[in-house]
């Protein structure tokens, strides 16, 4: 969360000429929605469930550019089926970036909506401790420094040339 996934999503697609698609938008569309509505009602268990189902619907699609949600690599299978589609990022940033990236969107993210600063951190924390294994199983990890559309050009380039 913060990270910037579909900021750069937007702007890697763009270059690429691809579609963008936000995974979690996506599922509320499909439902009619919000995520949060869909953890309230179905659980966690089972809104993971639907995330691989999405995923798995992407393997007919053509080139695209993909943010997930954060939590999605992080259950099942779900991090090898994400690299079987292409080239995946590992957007790492440390616990305080990414605080100082969320306080002044708090309101936004029901997660987060109530937290005070030191909480928001804790919270972070403790997310990116139970992730990170997931996350680094990504293809490329990219600093924040590494963190732009020429570098990930490139690096999707290198791996998948034309």
């Amino acid at each position: 969360m913060g990270a910037g996934k579909s900021t750069l999503g937007k702007k890697l697609a763009s270059r690429l000429d691809v579609p963008f698609v936000d995974s979690d938008t996506e599922i509320e569309k499909e439902y009619n929605k919000t995520i949060g509505e869909l953890f309230g009602e179905f659980g966690e268990s089972h809104f993971r469930e639907i995330e691989a189902q999405f995923i798995n619907s992407l393997r007919i699609r053509d080139a695209f550019v993909l943010a997930s949600g954060g939590g999605m690599p992080c259950y099942q299978n779900n991090m090898a089926l994400l690299n079987e589609l292409g080239t995946t990022f590992y957007l790492e940033r440390t616990p305080k970036e990414l605080m100082n990236r969320l306080i002044n969107a708090k309101h936004q993210r029901p997660l987060i909506a109530g937290l005070s600063e030191e909480d928001l951190l804790k919270f972070i924390e403790d997310k990116l401790s139970e992730r990170e294994e997931y996350y680094r199983q990504s293809a490329i990890t990219l600093s924040r420094e590494e963190q732009n559309i020429d570098a990930m050009e490139r690096f999707t380039l290198l791996l998948h040339p034309q």
